[in-house]
């Protein structure tokens, strides 16, 4: 029991409670319970909300996501604009349709690219700052005003505070909640081909960046994190570059791969997600070895000590 419980802890880096928990639900099959886990405890909080300051005449979106266990901030994403129809979306659509809804107003005009950049620049900042721990409760009640005041704060280091109208709300999900995007089924994903076209995205040419000593191309899956520059010469891709990146866009960014595929060739195509609608494309050898990060082990090898195969 001690050794399931071990396995079990670090192939899904669990606690010991957890572990337990999760093996006594399962039936004590260690298999079992790692897919089980992700859907066990609500370890993720989405914050959503809207702003408007009226003395500049702003609105603005933010998308925040932390990591409750790991009191972590996992992504935060701002946009402001001058359009009022930013303000009028709804704060209860899924965090994915929210924040498919929050890129959509970056591309529209009135978008101030620079103050959205500013404000995510800021947000780390004050993510793991005292002020935010109400944000890191496990409750998945709405923030209490003491975390709204603090975002509130926050957010009149570049606008007015006493004008300031800001809405927000909090859901806590768990792992598998999380993962699933939008509404769209796992059939649905599985039965589409790996890199078609599909829904209108827009493809930029990419470049990754290569590592002495990492991942062959040809091992690469889809989940894992590699490092990204776009060297797509259109005015789109270029404007695309500077508005996911912290700088010029020259800089380079770390995205997921969403598919790999083999040529004809031996060569390997590789598709990574920037954002809803936005996909990145090169084909690469098998054996050029590229920066990596792997976001969970090749194989479960406690297969292997439990089952001999």
């Amino acid at each position: 029991m001690r050794d399931k419980i071990e396995l079990l802890m670090q192939e899904t880096g669990c606690e010991q409670g957890e572990a337990e928990l999760a093996l006594e639900l399962c039936g004590y099959e260690v298999e079992k319970a790692v897919a089980a886990i992700p859907r066990l405890f609500q370890n993720i909080a989405v914050l959503k909300a809207k702003f408007h300051d009226p003395g500049e005449t702003l609105y603005g979106l933010l998308l925040v996501i932390l990591n409750l266990k790991d009191q972590t901030l996992l992504r935060a994403r701002f946009v402001v604009s001058y359009n009022p129809k930013v303000y009028a979306t709804s704060l209860e659509q899924g965090w994915f349709d929210f924040e498919k809804f929050l890129y959509a107003c970056r591309l529209w005009d009135g978008s101030l690219q620079s103050v959205s950049q500013e404000l995510e620049q800021l947000a780390p900042t004050f993510f793991t700052s005292q002020d935010a721990a109400p944000f890191y409760s496990e409750s998945p009640e709405t923030p209490q005003d003491k975390g709204i005041d603090a975002l509130r704060a926050f957010l009149g280091r570049r606008f007015d505070r006493g004008q300031l109208k800001l809405v927000a709300q909090r859901d806590v999900l768990d792992m598998g909640q999380f993962q699933q995007l939008g509404s769209e089924t796992g059939r649905q994903r599985r039965s589409r081909t790996r890199r078609a076209p599909s829904g209108g995205s827009l493809i930029l040419r990419i470049a990754l960046e290569p590592q002495a000593d990492g991942l062959a191309a040809g091992e690469l899956r889809a989940g894992d994190l590699v490092t990204v520059t776009i060297t797509d010469n259109r005015d789109i891709a270029q404007y695309l570059a500077r508005l996911f990146g912290p700088g010029d866009g020259a800089s380079s960014l770390l995205v997921p791969v969403e598919a790999v595929e083999t040529g004809p060739k031996g060569e390997v195509g590789v598709r990574v997600r920037f954002s809803l609608g936005v996909c990145g494309d090169v084909n690469l050898p098998p054996d050029i070895r590229l920066k990596v990060v792997r976001r969970s082990a090749p194989r479960p090898w406690w297969k292997k000590l439990f089952h001999g195969t």
